[in-house]
């Protein structure tokens, strides 16, 4: 029977419906980190003989066979309770686990609507904790009715606990995303998260994955590649000319699939998305095949990440990153969740207005966009040819031309090919501050601003080299709760400045960051 009833202090199960939350999961995990495995049955196809099929049926039958049996007994396995203002998981199938949660120690509750769930009216009740790079707990398959009960019994306990130590509640979460006084933010349109599939950089996770799985293929065995060449020769001629220009064809026809899977795959995960903001919170909502409601706190927005990757450049678009407590993974490039497992609140694809304006919510007294960046020292350039990239090419240089030709010695000239590309990420450093908050810059074709408070920092770390010592340079690291930033070859000076203002307003400002 489908619990639809919150009974505090008694083990409950999930819907059976989970079972499908679980047989998803697992797939979903095997594309993400198995993909380059599908290589082997691509060996089993070419080289099988008349048996192939067999052994794909065997291989196809195994699989759904371990696939059930797992969800299944994942199913059997869990259960939860709330009991004494925590939250109890057990879990697991070879190796029991318990999950002991205190409310004051969760930081979000989010809803997932998996497309195969809204016919029986279940959702996926994610449950995120502070300190945590990911979600905790994930309740797949209760009723939505179980899951706003849990949602309001857990505020309802924080709220009590705020208002005895006389910080913030947080009990707008109870608020519906579509109630009269919410403000919409952004509702961004088909169009922009085609352009934000377009200028992400999941075009290089795709390749990735089909260049990864393809390299697994032993091609020299098969006659497969002897075929293709035959035909293309049969089709095209020897002609050099006709050669390159067939394969600058192809190579433009693979970036163009890579582009619309990205494109695509954009428009699915964020299609008809909405923000709003509501008693100091933002509440989102997203997605094609699986909906999902996700809420941010405003005070525990550790700094605002603008990103531009190169593509986003020439489409004059934006992509925002408000980055919380405990998501340190959050300085990966790439889509929210793309392959990183670490999840992001994500606004996709926004103009440079409507990032000044977003900004301007969360920073009303810093305007970033007129703030004149001081560049960092050009040692950085020189540090970066002589350290890095000279040393790394010696060795090989001076092996292979005694073993080989000295014609290799012209490695050597490495360095200096990469010089552009060196002074081009250096030119891309910048930082600027009004004393109360500051914005980083890096990059290398595109950038990532980075806007943050002062107070909110946890650490800053002022160190130095000996050559910088000389030269009256320092690299001054600072880390949030939620990333971790650093400006590389700053004056002394100004890194003093820095670091001397933050350590003040840590110590002065009682705003809350959490």
């Amino acid at each position: 029977m489908v619990t639809t009833k919150l009974d505090a202090g008694k083990w409950q199960r999930l819907s059976p419906y989970a079972v499908i939350y679980y047989i998803v999961k697992f797939i979903s995990a095997f594309v993400k980190q198995g993909v380059q495995s599908l290589a082997p049955l691509a060996a089993v196809i070419f080289t099988a003989g008349e048996n192939r099929w067999l052994i794909i049926g065997f291989i196809a039958a195994g699989a759904v066979v371990f696939l059930l049996a797992g969800a299944v007994l994942s199913y059997l396995k869990f259960r939860f309770r709330i009991a004494n203002d925590t939250f109890l998981i057990q879990r697991g199938v070879f190796k029991r686990k318990r999950l002991t949660l205190t409310f004051d120690r969760i930081q979000n509750v989010a809803f997932k609507e998996p497309i195969y769930f809204r016919p029986f009216g279940l959702v996926v009740l994610s449950i995120e904790s502070a300190g945590s790079s990911s979600e905790e707990v994930g309740l797949g398959g209760i009723p939505r009715s179980l899951a706003e009960e849990i949602r309001k019994n857990v505020l309802k306990v924080k709220s009590k606990v705020h208002s005895e130590t006389g910080t913030v509640a947080e009990d707008t979460l109870t608020a519906a995303p579509d109630s009269d006084d919410a403000q919409t933010i952004i509702k961004q349109p088909a169009s922009e998260l085609v352009r934000y599939g377009l200028s992400n950089n999941n075009i290089w996770v795709f390749a990735g994955i089909i260049g990864g799985s393809l390299a697994q293929v032993d091609w020299d065995e098969y006659t497969f590649a002897q075929e293709t060449e035959n035909l293309i020769v049969s089709l095209i001629g020897t002609s050099g000319a006709a050669l390159t220009a067939f394969f600058i064809s192809v190579l433009f026809f693979i970036a163009f699939i890579l582009l619309m899977l990205s494109a695509i795959g954009a428009v699915v995960s964020n299609y008809n998305y909405h923000l709003t903001r509501h008693h100091g919170r933002f509440h989102r909502t997203k997605g094609l095949f699986e909906r999902q409601e996700k809420s941010l706190l405003e005070s525990k927005i550790q700094c605002l990440q603008i990103d531009q990757p190169w593509a986003a450049r020439l489409l004059s678009r934006f992509h925002l990153y408000p980055k919380q407590v405990g998501f340190a993974k959050l300085g990966q490039e790439g889509g929210e969740n793309d392959m990183t497992g670490a999840p992001r609140f994500l606004i996709p694809s926004v103009t440079k207005s409507f990032a000044v304006d977003f900004s301007k919510l969360l920073y009303p007294d810093f305007h970033w966009e007129k703030a004149t960046l001081k560049p960092i020292d050009r040692m950085y350039t020189r540090k970066m040819l002589a350290w890095v990239f000279a040393p790394i090419t010696v060795l090989p240089a001076t092996s292979l031309s005694i073993v080989f030709s000295p014609w290799f010695m012209l490695i050597l000239l490495f360095p200096v090919l990469a010089m552009p590309f060196v002074m081009l990420r250096r030119s891309k450093f910048g930082y600027a501050s009004d004393g109360i908050h500051g914005i980083i810059r890096s990059g290398f074709f595109g950038q990532k601003l980075t806007v943050f408070p002062f107070f909110k920092v946890q650490t800053v770390q002022l160190t130095q080299s000996p050559a910088q010592r000389k030269k009256g340079l320092a690299n001054l690291v600072i880390k949030m709760a939620g990333t971790s930033l650093q400006i590389p070859f700053m004056p002394l000076q100004d890194a003093k400045s820095w670091r001397d203002r933050i350590l003040y307003e840590v110590e002065s400002n009682n705003s809350s960051w959490m």
